[in-house]
């Protein structure tokens, strides 16, 4: 079964970050009065394919495929020590952490954000 976390802002209550795993694979959205403004790929929750999928649009919301993966993730859930934390001076920057560690960021027009688990820059994260 999917899930879905949802982080706000203290400070600009319209800005939030919502983390949305689908059974298939888990994306961070930037949120600004509901609206997607920033995304970034997280995790496969599938088996990482050989091939993109990337050329089928029914295939959305689309895997990352094993060129670009240097560490895959294990699926969150209630008790993942997930925290995001927020800059909002001239840029808005969200900063997603796992048990301490940055795995990625996102900024206002960040389609799609940084990360620290892929090899390099591609369609779905850009390499941190």
């Amino acid at each position: 079964m999917g899930s879905l976390t949802k982080y706000v802002s203290n400070d600009r209550p319209e800005f939030a970050v919502l983390i949305e795993d689908d059974d298939k694979v888990c994306y961070a959205y930037l949120l600004n009065e509901e609206r997607i403004v920033g995304d970034i790929w997280l995790y496969n929750s599938v088996p990482t394919p050989r091939e993109s999928e990337w050329h089928k649009r029914e295939n959305l919301p689309f895997l990352n495929p094993a060129e670009f993966v240097k560490e895959n993730l294990e699926a969150f859930d209630a008790i993942s020590p997930v925290e995001v934390t927020w800059d909002l001076g001239e840029e808005t920057v969200v900063n997603i952490f796992l048990a301490s560690r940055l795995i990625a960021k996102l900024t206002v027009g960040s389609f799609p954000g940084w990360s620290s688990l892929v090899t390099k820059d591609g369609p779905l994260a850009q390499k941190m």
